[in-house]
């Protein structure tokens, strides 16, 4: 159970409004900067599933679908991976994203600006993941 509004969602725009500066409040709050969000407010929508930020949630589904990749990659788990080609029918975001987490993680070691994070780095690690394309085959 989630409640992850889209920031724009015609069929309720007032909704999406709403869920907006939610996220918004939340995110001030986090800052320490002035916001009208409370920690009861918190507690009631977390209850319900709600989601801060719409990023995350995407990132943490593609995490949960490149495990179950990963899983059923091999029977054997010395041989499981987490190679997903780019264009794989299947699953095409899977695909994308893997290869978009590759990047991001290019950039970081860069010292460019990248949306690559050490908790990031730390869970891909953990089920397998190669960072480098050429590596992983």
């Amino acid at each position: 159970r989630h409640c992850n509004v889209p920031q724009n969602y015609p069929p309720n725009k007032p909704l999406s409004n709403w869920v907006t500066n939610q996220r918004t409040q939340y995110r001030l709050l986090q800052e320490e900067k002035k916001s009208q969000m409370t920690n009861e407010r918190i507690r009631r929508l977390e209850a319900i599933g709600f989601v801060w930020s719409a990023t995350e949630a995407i990132w943490n589904e593609r995490l949960a679908e490149l495990t179950a990749f990963q899983k059923q990659s091999s029977k054997d788990p010395d041989q499981r991976h987490c190679n997903v080609p780019q264009k794989y029918p299947p699953n095409e975001p899977l695909g994308n994203w893997v290869s978009k987490q590759r990047t991001e993680y290019r950039l970081l070691q860069e010292a460019k600006k990248s949306r690559m994070t050490n908790e990031r780095i730390r869970r891909l690690e953990a089920i397998g993941f190669e960072w480098s394309a050429t590596e992983a085959i």
